[in-house]
């Protein structure tokens, strides 16, 4: 039986010190918890082309074959009374080799919603979350001060089913880091990684279905500046996302998908943008 797992979305949540330091701890996660909540009331009105290249490797993440092309138009949507934000997808165009099972080949497509990443971030997902301020570090975008988190409690890995193709929801063994601007709370870069090998749940009622090991899963995204004209503004945004995801017994083992986001325009207006 040949089965494909995709991960759907992968973003858990963050704890202090003690004394001084642990309330000004506290003060930059609630900062950033603010920004995060500004930043998705705010990129409701913004769409933007993304180009999604999803590419088998080997395990030194070598390329193996062609990979597959997608284009899609994606904007974000949140009802802040209750819901998470999520990603919302129409495709564009898309080519190159199918990687799903013989009647499902689009299972490693990207999905049509997808929840957002900085989700942990917002006042209700925080109490979920243990975080840890770090130092002051230089990445790629300049100086961020970095905070780790893990989840509080253990969660039992998600997967949901349609047939032989599933998508991972959680991991339940997921932890990252984010660099942030301690003054203003933005967010530079995000990344997680899974805490160890996670056996994962497959098909109900399926007696033969391999069973699907998780060995790694690693996301990154870096965010930038793009100036935006009609009337003229700057606004922090995702640039490029890079998963890296190694499940044993799915179709395609070893696979790293790479989200790049341009054209970015206003959703109400024909105000355009460029990158810095």
């Amino acid at each position: 039986m040949v089965c494909a797992l995709v991960l759907a979305s992968e973003f858990v949540g963050v704890g202090a010190a003690s004394g001084v330091a642990q309330t000004n701890d506290a003060e930059l996660i609630a900062r950033v918890g603010d920004y995060v909540e500004r930043y998705y009331a705010r990129a409701q009105t913004i769409v933007a082309t993304e180009t999604v290249i999803v590419q088998p490797v080997s395990r030194s993440l070598k390329e193996e074959g062609p990979p597959r092309r997608a284009v899609n138009e994606v904007r974000i949507e949140w009802n802040a009374q209750g819901g998470q934000p999520r990603a919302v997808r129409e495709l564009l165009e898309v080519s190159g080799p199918w990687f799903g099972p013989r009647d499902q080949p689009a299972c490693l497509d990207p999905r049509s919603f997808t929840l957002e990443p900085l989700a942990f971030l917002l006042a209700v997902n925080r109490g979920q979350v243990r975080f840890s301020v770090g130092r002051v570090e230089t990445i790629a975008a300049g100086r961020g001060q970095r905070i780790d988190y893990e989840p509080k409690a253990a969660e039992s890995p998600s997967v949901r089913w349609d047939g032989k193709c599933g998508w991972v929801d959680t991991f339940g063994r997921t932890r990252g880091r984010i660099w942030v601007n301690p003054v203003t709370g933005a967010v530079l870069r995000f990344e997680e990684r899974l805490g160890g090998r996670v056996s994962l749940p497959g098909p109900d009622g399926d007696p033969n279905a391999p069973e699907f090991v998780a060995e790694r899963a690693d996301t990154s995204i870096d965010y930038k500046l793009f100036a935006f004209v009609d009337p003229d503004e700057l606004l922090l945004l995702p640039a490029r996302v890079e998963s890296v995801t190694f499940i044993r017994n799915s179709a395609v083992p070893r696979v790293r998908v790479t989200r790049t986001f341009t054209d970015y325009r206003r959703f109400l207006t024909g105000g355009r943008v460029v990158p810095r």
